[in-house]
C-alpha cells in the first residue's frame, strides 16, 4: 500500500468544518489554509440567528484569526 502525505491528500478536496467559530475550529481552518491553500472548498458551519449575523461572526472571529 502506497503512503500519501497529508498535503497531497488535502489538495483539491472539499472540507467541512463544524463549529468554525470555536477555538479548535478557528485553529483547524487556519492550519488547513496555511499548509494547503489548494483545497477545493472550505465549508464553515456557524450557528447564528440569521445569515447577516453568521457572516459578521465569520468575519469577526474566523477571518481575523486566520490572517
Amino acid at each position: 500500500m502506497e503512503s500519501i502525505s497529508p498535503l497531497q491528500f488535502l489538495k483539491d478536496k472539499s472540507i467541512l468544518v463544524i463549529g468554525a467559530t470555536g477555538f479548535l475550529g478557528k485553529v483547524f481552518a487556519g492550519k488547513i489554509l496555511r499548509i494547503q491553500p489548494n483545497v477545493k472548498k472550505l465549508y464553515l458551519v456557524v450557528r447564528a440567528a440569521d445569515a447577516k449575523s453568521a457572516m459578521k461572526q465569520i468575519l469577526d472571529e474566523v477571518y481575523v484569526s486566520t490572517s
